[in-house]
């Protein structure tokens, strides 16, 4: 039987990886696994028409930093700078494609607290959840990293309300 596990990792593209890297690993308390292309040794970018077949990465790119880093008890973040570089536009959840990610916390304000410290700037909140996330300490706070990549924080410490028709409830990292 074909089953999926879960997400095993999210892809970043960021404008600078070093500053990134920065970010996650101090003010998300990640740590670095490995550097595919370490940001540090400009020599071993990959140019993206070796790339192309294998990911559709535009030919006139090239990839001057990759690195995976390990998250929390969830999924793990793979970093990526190209040449020519990206603005730091800012992310919004009106983008098509991936344009945020959550990360489930037990204290909102003391890690919005943190974020800020390390640059993040937040919007309104944190803010009650509603419907089906409504529930006493239930919040959510969006932030938007130095780096324009946008990250919402959620508390969920009471249960979800489930639709009739579920059959799964939703997945939650461990304590």
């Amino acid at each position: 039987m074909m089953a999926i596990r879960g997400i095993e990792h999210i892809g970043i593209t960021v404008s600078n990886i070093e500053q990134a890297e920065t970010f996650f690993t101090q003010a998300l308390d990640a740590s670095v696994l490995y550097r595919l292309v370490p940001w540090q040794e400009n020599e071993q970018r990959i140019d993206g028409r070796q790339m192309r077949p294998l990911n559709g990465l535009p030919p006139q790119l090239s990839i001057v930093g990759l690195s995976m880093l390990r998250l929390g008890n969830g999924c793990n973040v793979e970093l990526f700078q190209l040449e020519p570089g990206i603005a730091d536009d800012l992310a919004t959840i009106g983008q098509p494609g991936v344009n945020h990610f959550s990360l489930c916390v037990d204290d909102i304000c003391a890690m919005a607290e943190k974020l800020k410290a390390h640059g993040a700037r937040f919007y309104d909140g944190p803010n009650d959840c509603f419907a089906q996330e409504e529930g006493a300490g239930n919040q959510t706070w969006f932030c938007l990293t130095p780096f324009g990549v946008l990250i919402e924080l959620i508390a969920l410490p009471s249960p979800l309300r489930y639709d009739s028709e579920a059959v799964q409830t939703r997945w939650l990292p461990a304590e």
